[in-house]
């Protein structure tokens, strides 16, 4: 069933046409993934949908069955108002429905018997089925819990709007929407300002919304995979369908651009083989048949003519291969620490790189990531420890901020002062990949957007690659034929490669190494880090397998647990004529450190061991320990060690109770 549609919508602005006459219907649990270059309307579209924007023509129509929730790039949010209160205000109906149910009550109390009293107690009795099958009893825990998870603190649950960052805001706007309850979400860059666990966890949030449907525009092409089941290609004004996340479509649309191609080519050949049929023989003998293949000619023209396979364009392949090589060590680290306000970022991290060596930081936001970069260029320095770079390294920074552009310079004027032998044509054809065309390769970098300046950058860098690169975040502001093109230059780089980025698929793409950092979660421990040897699908493979691991062995000792309580409760319910104080013999198999020790003195042992046993519990399943196989035999270990001495003191406390 249809929750909306759009259909033969067009939509011009300044007299550009954006898109004519698209349709495209949504059905109950489809959740689809709309993609396309930067610039084809993918946001207008989605607007549309949410009745923000009225098309020029064509029309828009919602079920009336259906409740929507849009998640736009810029929040609109209160800025008085207070976080908690902001995002509370998606229960509007249940605060009426509570209102509703205490007016109902006091009617009650009002009237004590008759038909006023009946008909309050069935009012009553409505307000409060409805009240359940929405939530109601459960709207602080639900709003605490998607708040904690998209990383809002208890405090911030009172500051105001206003005291929020952007990124804070964007959350906050996303928390409202999965507390909605609507029918149809619709969520433009819904993976902005999220680090990897806040990304896992809307993951796993969407898909266990099978009933709900979902418009997404995104560039984080994990993120696709994992959620949606439809991908909605948007280019040149149009749109085409393809079942399935995105992987599934890149193997479609490459079929379908193969098929296309081929049959545009019979097709043209067909063209000219008639038209050089009709050209001999048009005056001639065959001059009708020639008239004939003519005018169906025309018609084949007009009406099923194949219009050229779209996506064509040249593909410029940048080879990123180094002059001057490094030697074979790239870069040492001994004891890098640093925090800010008495905060603890990260301590006594110690590696080596290899050159060659591709290495991804990753971890939550606020865990250093970008301020260990900064560490590495020379821009900030390190509380402690010190940074050897290896022999004749040249290190090329990617900055979020672009502060080595010329704002006075032009796109063109940034990209030959990095390559002047480049041709014209060349330097165009590198400008268009990065989405600079016609009169816009002039503007100068005094007037672009953020996301332009950081494209001109990265033009920069691919254009003259030194033999160590440092990137932070590079896919932000590229769409995905950009961060394609970038992904396969990179994969021609002959250097050593070090980059925050909160983009799965780069790092998967990108990167043979992790550096993992994670804050203390814990008063009185600091923050850790580890190294991971693989790709980041590896890393979750890795993470996954041990957890599940981890997971049998706590069932195993929780039966085992669960055993002995009921062996020990089995023992104290004997009949007094069999009980029996140990002999000497019996309290002589007592480890000596116990025997010495009182009844007393044992329950606090056994109530300190229980303590530790949850501690080592928590460890092992923490996904970070399991990734790390010598972590996670330590944190085996030291379970099972716990788990002996607390089946030893439970025997003592049996022996001594008796």
């Amino acid at each position: 069933m249809a929750v909306a549609a759009v259909e033969n919508i067009g939509k011009a602005y300044e007299g550009r046409a954006i898109f004519a006459d698209i349709s495209l219907e949504l059905q109950v649990g489809e959740r689809i993934g709309l993609i396309g270059p930067n610039g084809a309307g993918k946001t207008t579209l989605l607007k549309i949908f949410a009745g923000v924007e009225e098309p020029d023509h064509g029309t828009r129509t919602v079920s009336r069955q259906t409740t929507l929730s849009y998640v736009s790039q810029q929040p609109l949010l209160d800025p008085n108002e207070t976080l908690h209160h902001q995002v509370s205000l998606v229960f509007e109906e249940l605060k009426t429905v509570e209102t509703q149910m205490h007016e109902a009550a006091d009617m009650m109390a009002r009237h004590t018997s008759g038909p006023e009293h009946d008909a309050a107690i069935r009012r009553y009795d409505a307000l409060q089925h409805h009240f359940e099958h929405l939530g109601g009893w459960d709207i602080e825990r639900r709003v605490e819990v998607v708040l904690q998870e998209l990383g809002f603190s208890q405090r911030d649950l009172t500051l105001p709007i206003s005291a929020l960052s952007g990124g804070q805001k964007s959350r906050a706007q996303l928390a409202r929407m999965l507390l909605s309850g609507a029918d149809l979400l619709l969520l433009d860059e819904p993976t902005n300002h999220l680090d990897l666990h806040m990304l896992n966890w809307l993951e796993e949030t969407l898909k266990a919304m099978t009933d709900v449907t979902m418009v997404i525009v995104s560039h984080d092409r994990y993120f696709l995979d994992r959620v949606v089941n439809n991908i909605v290609d948007m280019r040149g004004g149009e749109i085409e369908r393809y079942p399935g996340n995105y992987s599934d479509y890149l193997t479609l649309s490459a079929e379908r651009q193969l098929t296309r191609q081929r049959q545009f080519v019979q097709q043209q050949a067909f063209i000219a083989k008639q038209e050089e049929y009709i050209r001999r023989f048009g005056a001639g003998q065959r001059a009708m048949q020639a008239r004939g293949r003519k005018t169906r000619l025309e018609r084949l023209k007009n009406e099923a003519l194949i219009a050229r396979p779209r996506g064509q364009d040249k593909a410029m392949i940048l080879n990123l291969k180094v002059a001057r090589p490094s030697g074979q060590e790239a870069l040492r680290l001994e004891g890098i620490s640093k925090g800010f306000d008495k905060k603890q970022l990260f301590a006594d991290i110690s590696f080596h790189l290899p050159r060659g060596t591709r290495l991804g930081i990753i971890g939550p936001n606020g865990a250093g990531k970008s301020t260990l970069l900064n560490i590495l260029a020379g821009d900030l320095t390190a509380d402690t420890g010190e940074i050897r770079w290896g022999h004749a390294v040249s290190v090329q920074y990617y900055r979020q901020e672009h502060q080595d552009l010329n704002p006075e310079n032009s796109v063109a004027e940034e990209l030959h002062s990095v390559r002047p032998a480049m041709s014209p044509q060349d330097m165009r054809d590198l400008a268009a990949l990065f989405l600079f065309s016609g009169d816009t390769i002039d503007k100068k970098i005094a007037v672009l957007s953020g996301g332009e300046k950081s494209r001109v950058a990265m033009a920069k860098l691919l254009l003259n690659p030194s033999n160590t690169i440092l990137m932070d975040e590079p896919t932000n502001h590229l769409d995905m034929l950009t961060c394609q093109v970038v992904e396969t230059a990179l994969d021609s780089f002959d250097g050593t490669l070090i980059l925050v980025s909160h983009d799965r698929f780069f790092l998967d793409s990108v990167c043979d190494q992790l550096l993992v950092l994670e804050p203390a979660t814990q008063a009185g421990l600091g923050p850790k880090w580890r190294l991971f040897n693989g790709s980041y699908s590896d890393y979750l493979v890795a993470a996954a397998s041990a957890a599940e691991q981890v997971s049998l062995q706590r069932r195993d000792a929780e039966k085992q647990d669960k055993k002995r309580r009921e062996q020990s409760q089995a023992r104290q319910n004997r009949p007094a004529k069999d009980s029996h104080r140990p002999t000497p013999a019996t309290s002589a198999k007592l480890p000596p450190h116990l025997s010495r020790l009182s009844l007393s003195a044992v329950e606090e042992l056994i109530q300190r061991l229980e303590q530790q046993k949850q501690q080592a519990e928590r460890t092992l399943a923490d996904p970070q320990v399991a990734a790390v196989a010598e972590q996670l035999r330590q944190a085996k270990l030291n379970y099972t060690r716990v788990q002996s001495d607390l089946a030893e003191a439970l025997e003592a406390w049996e022996f001594k109770a008796q």
